[in-house]
């Protein structure tokens, strides 16, 4: 069910240009996040990282998109050469948000789904959607080294710290200059824990079979109810790009 979730969310994005329809949806999933109880500042943390692009994206959109219609500053006529012209107009700056909240809900929805899940859960859903057990596995596992790449990453700034060295005391160039630096070891130590990784599953045998047993054996099947919420999620999904396609439906701004 969460990855027919995230299929909804990171295609409906595109199906809709409206604002409102992003928004509801941008809410929609806010909500679960919040019911699944992840951490208001944890929710605030992933919004704050996106704040400078969302905020760049809505000045250009503001100043050249071309769903501008309605200006919100014009240049006074009496200026040379730019004089009249419409600086930003309000369209513009709709469809800014709009991309905004293409990419935040994407964002948060995956953030959302992994972070209730557990890896051998995300395994067993791919391949009870009939994916290759091979497949599967590189996908649970590139999702796992996510954290582990942020643990990593911290320890080193732990041990620069350690000799006087505060990442977060430098300016922007100056700090962009040592987080290069340490791509060296965080690359070096990922590279040590994947081989690592690729002699444990070859000590235990690992063949990519998908004639294995599971944990949970009764979980192989979907459930009436999940059937049922996959299905409507499913119909909702189709009557949306059908709507868009022949009615039209969301593909204005406003």
């Amino acid at each position: 069910m969460k990855l027919v979730g995230l299929l909804l969310a990171s295609t409906l994005i595109f199906v809709w240009n409206n604002l409102f329809a992003q928004a509801l949806l941008l809410a929609t999933v806010v909500a679960l996040m919040l019911a699944a109880r992840t951490p208001a500042a944890t929710l605030w943390r992933l919004v704050r990282l996106t704040l400078p692009a969302l905020a760049l994206i809505c000045v250009i959109q503001g100043l050249w998109s071309p769903y501008g219609i309605h200006p919100v500053f014009t240049v006074p006529a009496t200026v040379p050469f730019v004089g009249g012209a419409h600086v930003f107009t309000v369209e513009g700056l709709v469809f800014g948000l709009v991309v905004g909240c293409r990419i935040l809900v994407p964002l948060l929805a995956f953030q959302l789904a992994f972070s209730t899940t557990e890896p051998n859960d995300i395994v067993l859903g791919l391949t009870r959607l009939r994916v290759p057990y091979r497949v599967a596995l590189l996908f649970s596992t590139t999702f796992r080294f996510v954290p582990l790449l942020l643990e990593e990453f911290q320890s080193i700034k732990d041990a620069q710290r350690l000799r006087g060295i505060d990442l977060d005391s430098f300016g922007i160039p100056r700090k962009l200059l040592a987080m290069g630096r340490m791509l060296v070891p965080l690359i070096t130590g990922c590279l040590a824990k994947a081989q690592l990784m690729e002699i444990a599953l070859q000590a235990r045998g690992f063949t990519g079979s998908a004639d294995r047993t599971q944990l949970h054996p009764g979980r192989e099947r979907l459930t009436a109810v999940e059937r049922s919420l996959i299905g409507g999620a499913l119909f909702f999904w189709i009557a949306a790009i059908a709507a868009r396609i022949g009615l039209g439906l969301g593909g204005t701004v406003l």
